[in-house]
């Protein structure tokens, strides 16, 4: 005979079984775990950016970076066969073109959108693409996205890793410790970026001994004397000095240290890494930097990517735009599907993903894991000067 204790064990277990059957549904009716319905969509990605006008280069230079990606994406086989529609849409840096822009590519139900660095083709559209569960991200923005909604990413190495990266180089491999540090305040990505370097310096243990401004607010103007004059007076000795400006100030100061036989290198971002930058003469050599991108690069991705887009010197936003579409494809090759929010987990899970940038990884919350290359400016062989990468 059963006793009331066994009565209850046995509707306790009734009840558990049920629950095993039933999951986290409230219908008791419910038999089976509920099915997860797929949102499938066409395999098309698009994009929006300025192809004409004064932001033109950044749009063309993503069209052209994302298109070579397909290219050897669909001959190599596409999703099963399938080829990778790309559309694209010149938003001439207008926020309402953007938005109109997205909104038909919302229509056609693209995968993902891939947006040029510019204001308006990356933070107007955020809250369409939201709505939408459509994968949206900037390439190579340099303004962070953290908060801007689950299905916003970008691809970028951001500064805050590589400023940690350069100045952990400098101080630990170089032994450089004493710096000045000298900002462009009328330069507002300057005022971010003296911060960055400011933090990196803390972690590694460099000693700021002179700050500096190339803006005079006395005049109103750019009084680079008065830089080189401050970091004379240093009281102690330096080991470098760290500029956050653009490459033309960046030139003027390297000349200033130079003609004040001040001979401590130039440590600055990616602004740096130009044609410009190298134009300054003998002035700017031994200046440390880093950099997205470079074609110096003996990779096989590298080699790939200068194949596939055809040009000598493609830009970083270029290659960024080539590795984002592969982000994209290989995630939806992975997860076996078109909808979004499956794809949008692939590709966080996936780590490392090595590309013409280097291995890309993102966070929970959309927040992109890069390293940065590492340059010196040496002195050619044919007597100019040239970038050379840190093995």
């Amino acid at each position: 005979m059963n006793t009331p204790h066994n009565k209850i064990s046995l509707v306790v277990i009734a009840l558990m079984a049920m629950s095993l059957f039933s999951g986290c549904s409230d219908n008791k009716e419910a038999k089976t775990p509920t099915k997860v319905v797929k949102e499938e969509r066409p395999l098309i990605i698009g994009i929006v950016g300025p192809e004409t006008g004064d932001e033109a280069s950044f749009g063309l230079s993503v069209v052209e970076g994302a298109l070579a990606a397909a290219k050897r994406f669909n001959a190599q086989g596409g999703i099963g066969g399938k080829e990778i529609k790309v559309i694209h849409f010149d938003d001439k840096n207008n926020i309402g073109m953007t938005n109109e822009a997205v909104k038909n590519l919302i229509s056609q139900n693209v995968i993902a959108i891939l947006a040029a660095p510019t204001g308006s083709s990356t933070f107007s559209p955020v809250h369409l693409v939201n709505e939408s569960k459509t994968i949206f991200i900037s390439i190579g923005s340099r303004r962070k996205l953290k908060g801007t909604g689950m299905y916003v990413f970008r691809t970028a190495v951001p500064d805050e890793i590589a400023t940690e990266d350069l100045i952990k180089h400098a101080v630990t491999e170089l032994g450089y410790v004493n710096y000045a540090l000298v900002t462009s305040s009328t330069n507002e990505f300057s005022l971010d970026l003296t911060s960055m370097f400011m933090k990196a310096l803390d972690k590694y243990h460099g000693v700021v001994k002179i700050r500096a401004d190339t803006y005079d607010s006395f005049t109103g103007g750019q009084n680079m004397d008065a830089v080189i004059s401050a970091i004379k007076k240093s009281p102690d000795p330096l080991h470098g000095v760290i500029f956050t400006g653009d490459a033309s100030e960046a030139v003027l100061l390297a000349q200033g240290l130079k003609k004040a036989g001040l001979t401590m290198p130039i440590l600055g971002g990616e602004d740096l890494f130009s044609e410009e930058y190298l134009q300054g003469g003998d002035a700017v050599n031994e200046t440390l930097l880093y950099t997205t991108f470079s074609a110096d690069s003996q990779s096989a991705k590298v080699g790939e990517f200068l194949t596939d887009i055809g040009k000598a010197n493609p830009d970083r936003f270029a290659a960024l735009a080539y590795d984002t579409f592969m982000l994209v494809a290989e995630a939806i090759k992975e997860a076996g599907t078109t909808d979004t929010a499956m794809v949008r987990e692939t590709m966080i899970s996936r780590k490392d993903c090595i590309g013409v940038t280097g291995k890309t990884s993102f966070t929970q919350e959309n927040l992109p894991i890069k390293h940065p290359i590492i340059c010196k400016v040496k002195k050619g062989e044919n007597g100019g000067s040239t970038f050379v990468l840190k093995q």
